[in-house]
């Protein structure tokens, strides 16, 4: 025997590894899925980074607006809280703290266009980990997996990640909140729904009333969750509905109440007041506006172009999933957390649905706040439409009726790209006939019971790689076209024209360099109506200008008494108008009136032949110095 080792010792060890060896199978096969889970949702979130990520340099300052504001929040703590567009004369027309995560991130790895858009590109790799965990929790890892893939491949999503406008963060911000009402809505602590409302008010600081387009989600969930506690529940709303506004305000009434001259003008507001400017620009006329470029109003506006490409490649599907998922549990109070996450999900995407199908006017990169929704309903539709398919009786005919006319809403899709991966449309007509296809073939005919599984497993697992290829390559599009852009999207289109841009940056540098050389002790550099100029000029120098035209032109930043004072003080000398400045507003008639119109050859030789700029605009310099000499 063996030093240190008994018989018993020997014995006692032989049955242990007897019983491990009897339990190894079992512990094998779930530590297998476990394994097979965390190694699927990796690959998703490396596929959503290198999205998000990719290429990010390419994109120039994104949107130069933005990144000419952040630029000067830099500058100093007041162009900061106020975020100042200029050098402290009007302010960006959003809230600030979207604009603040950015200046903090320039401000750690210094101003470029990449630092600028890498907190949303880290934001959407963090919704998509975390719109895993919500739908996981509540409807399983294999609903959880699709949902966060569709997320990571949904073109509007990919294109706002890639970019530095602000929905990736919001986004992120809605997420939480969504995860804050769901704990509340299961726990009926007050504490969760509090952080619920907080979150939403962060968000509204982010981009406004965009925020408020989850609260009719998260304050029915809550309601509902537990109905026998309504008016408790009630009263708990009506707290965090006071949480939500003070937290959303905060810094609204602070801006608003401080003294004019002591801040920047709020840009895109009619009476300098933020208040204004959330109920006006930011609010009501984003439904009473009109806007061609986002399609008609009409129930099928997410069906069509521009808008399907962007985020309606899978809406059928999500559509017909949300009604079987709903049909799979009957209601029974209180909700189970399937249920509740579909109240939250569904309210959510119907919602939002028809606010873009009725709003007139909006960009097509506010359709990422949609995402999410559409995301967790397919993960949890497609989960509901296989267990019908699975069990007799009509419903079973529902998955591949709806794979079916997904793929064909895709085909008609695509049709209008043949020029563009031609080989994208017969794919997906091939693919989606085998899947469907070997669906209805199973169903009707008789086979063992394993095939039975295994056999439409794969031919669903088909028909998904077939209605996730478009999205995917509408989404790489994002990254691989990369450009500068006000408005990013995806998709053929992203691959934009640089002649016009080129056009521009040509004209502009020779301006600034007359207005460097000519500027003598003047403060600001030029006081510019045009705005594409100001964007242009704060981030190609270091020199301070006055955009008294804030982001629409014709903003009222200078009355004409402050421009005549800083005339005087020799603060400004020159003034950029475009042609019908002038006759737009008393300040542009105060310049042509007092100030020497400067020839075009003087300070734009080599286009002086030229009757208008790259962005159609007929520009005019004027020199308000000589009249102050003289």
């Amino acid at each position: 025997m063996v030093k240190g080792f008994s018989s018993t010792a020997t014995t006692r060890d032989v049955a242990a590894r007897g019983q491990n060896t009897l339990r190894w199978p079992a512990l094998t096969q779930a530590s297998a899925a476990v394994l097979w889970r965390r190694l699927a949702l990796a690959a998703i979130l490396a596929l959503s980074a290198v999205l998000n990520m990719g290429k990010l340099t390419s994109e120039g300052y994104g949107n130069t607006y933005f990144a000419a504001t952040v630029k000067n929040m830099l500058t100093s703590w007041h162009n900061f809280f106020f975020a100042s567009f200029d050098a402290g004369f009007v302010s960006v027309d959003k809230p600030p703290l979207g604009l603040w995560i950015q200046a903090a991130s320039a401000k750690v790895f210094g101003f470029h266009g990449w630092s600028i858009m890498l907190p949303q590109a880290v934001a959407g790799v963090l919704s998509v980990a975390l719109l895993y965990y919500l739908v996981r929790r509540a409807s399983g890892p294999v609903a959880g997996l699709l949902a966060a893939l569709t997320l990571a491949l949904t073109p509007i999503s990919v294109a706002v990640n890639h970019h530095n406008n602000l929905e990736g963060v919001l986004v992120l911000t809605m997420l939480l909140a969504a995860w804050a009402f769901m704990r509340a809505a299961e726990t009926g602590r007050l504490p969760w729904l509090l952080l619920g409302a907080v979150l939403i008010g962060l968000g509204f600081n982010i981009k406004m009333l965009a925020a408020f387009l989850i609260v009719p989600a998260c304050y029915l969930l809550y309601l509902v969750a537990d109905p026998g506690r309504l008016w408790r529940r009630m009263i708990d709303l009506a707290l965090a509905t006071v949480v939500l506004l003070a937290v959303s305000l905060s810094w609204a009434v602070v801006v608003d109440l401080t003294p004019a001259g002591n801040r920047p003008y709020i840009g895109g507001s009619a009476n300098n007041t933020v208040l204004d400017l959330i109920v006006g620009f930011n609010g009501a006329s984003r439904l009473t506006g009109s806007d061609v470029d986002v399609g008609e109003r009409g129930p099928l506006r997410l069906l069509q172009e521009p808008v399907v490409g962007q985020i309606g490649w899978l809406l059928p599907l999500v559509a017909v999933g949300l009604v079987a998922a709903i049909g799979r549990e009957r209601p029974r109070l209180p909700l189970s957390r399937q249920q509740q996450a579909l109240v939250l999900w569904g309210t959510w995407f119907v919602s939002q649905v028809v606010f873009f199908s009725i709003a007139g006017d909006w960009d097509l990169h506010y359709l990422a706040v949609l995402s999410p929704a559409v995301a967790a309903l397919l993960g949890m539709g497609v989960l509901a439409l296989w267990h019908d398919y699975r069990t007799p009786g009509w419903r079973g005919w529902l998955l591949p009726l709806t794979l079916a006319g997904t793929a064909a809403l895709q085909t008609r899709v695509l049709s209008g790209y043949t020029d563009w991966v031609p080989w994208v449309q017969p794919a997906v007509v091939i693919l989606s006939l085998v899947a469907v296809v070997g669906l209805v073939a199973v169903r009707l005919v008789s086979r063992p019971r394993g095939l039975r599984y295994s056999y439409p497993l794969a031919a669903v697992s088909i028909g998904l790689v077939a209605l996730l290829l478009a999205p995917s390559l509408w989404s790489a599009s994002a990254t691989w076209y990369s450009v500068e852009t006000r408005t990013p999207s995806a998709g053929p289109q992203a691959k934009r024209d640089r002649a016009a841009s080129s056009q521009f940056v040509h004209d502009a540098n020779p301006l600034l360099e007359y207005l460097q050389t000519n500027r003598g002790e003047a403060t600001y550099l030029v006081a510019s109506a045009d705005r594409d100029f100001a964007r242009y000029a704060i981030l190609n120098t270091d020199d301070p200008l006055i955009a008294f035209g804030g982001f629409s032109g014709r903003d009222p930043v200078l009355s004409s008494e402050r421009l005549a004072g800083l005339i005087d003080t020799g603060a400004v000398r020159y003034f950029l108008l475009e042609s019908s400045s002038g006759k737009k507003n008393s300040v542009g008639s105060w310049i042509i009136r007092n100030c020497e119109l400067l020839p075009k050859i003087t300070w734009q030789p080599r286009t002086a032949a030229r009757k208008k700029d790259a962005n159609g605009m007929d520009q005019v310099l004027f020199d308000c110095g000589r009249s102050r000499e003289s």
